[in-house]
């Protein structure tokens, strides 16, 4: 060791530890050096890591989406680029089998667990939209003025039916829903067919959006936020590259957001 580290203060022309007694001690020029060494070596140990996971991974990641279906492909298609031959499992409702702690990523409107590393992927407003062309002047609209609309809207207890009753709950304030569906796509198919009236994630629901009319419900109009959660609790190098990834898609999601 002695020799090695004679040979390395030999190459950089400066002495990195000072002769004490029989020891020896880092001085300046060592510590400096020591911060460019170690940003290297993590380095090396993420590259080393992501092919030996990569290599290792037997496993499916299991992935839960509760929110931003529409967004799926982009999300398979984020996770492949990560982990290119590894098999995905995905759910987009969840059951009394399935907890959270099962998935490797959950995307969702839940509070996420505190034993869990989570982080906010967008914060959106929720619009009201119709292809009804009585709609295309309407810029603003009263959420009491919702009462007499008939609204097209996800089933009891699915993760967007809940933001929109707890809103209007809170205001004392009944809707007349008159069609009913667990399936996103089938929502967006019947609302860019004429049926009825829908609320619009402004972000996670931009394409459909984009072929509506659409007004903001005012005041004090509906948000919801949307949480990346990790179920597991160590983390390797690839698992905070695929986090970081999926938190990049997202951001870049909010520049498509809807204008009204």
């Amino acid at each position: 060791m002695t020799k090695m580290i004679q040979e390395l203060e030999r190459e950089l022309g400066v002495e990195l530890f000072d002769r004490v007694g029989r020891g020896i001690q880092i001085n300046d020029s060592g510590r400096l050096f020591l911060n460019y060494v170690e940003a290297g070596l993590d380095q090396l140990q993420e590259g080393i890591d992501a092919i030996s996971t990569q290599s290792k991974r037997q496993r499916p990641i299991r992935l839960l989406v509760e929110v931003a279906s529409a967004l799926i492909p982009d999300i398979i298609a984020t996770i492949h680029r990560i982990y290119p031959n590894t098999p995905v499992q995905m759910t987009q409702r969840i059951a009394v089998v399935n907890e959270t702690r099962e998935f490797d990523f959950t995307i969702s409107t839940r509070e996420p667990r505190r034993d869990r590393r989570s982080v906010p992927l967008l914060n959106e407003e929720i619009l009201i939209g119709s292809a009804d062309p009585r709609f295309a002047d309407r810029t603003f609209i009263s959420p009491q003025s919702l009462r007499a609309q008939p609204i097209v809207a996800l089933g009891y207890h699915t993760p967007l039916r809940d933001t929109i009753d707890d809103y209007f709950g809170a205001r004392n304030i009944t809707l007349n829903y008159q069609y009913e569906s667990d399936d996103p796509a089938s929502i967006r198919a019947m609302l860019v067919s004429g049926i009825g009236v829908g609320f619009i994630p402004s972000v996670t629901w931009a394409s459909i959006g984009n072929q509506l009319h659409l007004a903001r419900i005012t005041p004090d109009p509906p948000f919801r936020t949307i949480y990346l959660t990790e179920g597991q609790p160590q983390e390797d190098s690839q698992t905070r590259q695929l986090a970081n990834a999926l938190v990049e898609l997202f951001v870049n999601e909010r520049a498509n957001a809807l204008k009204v």
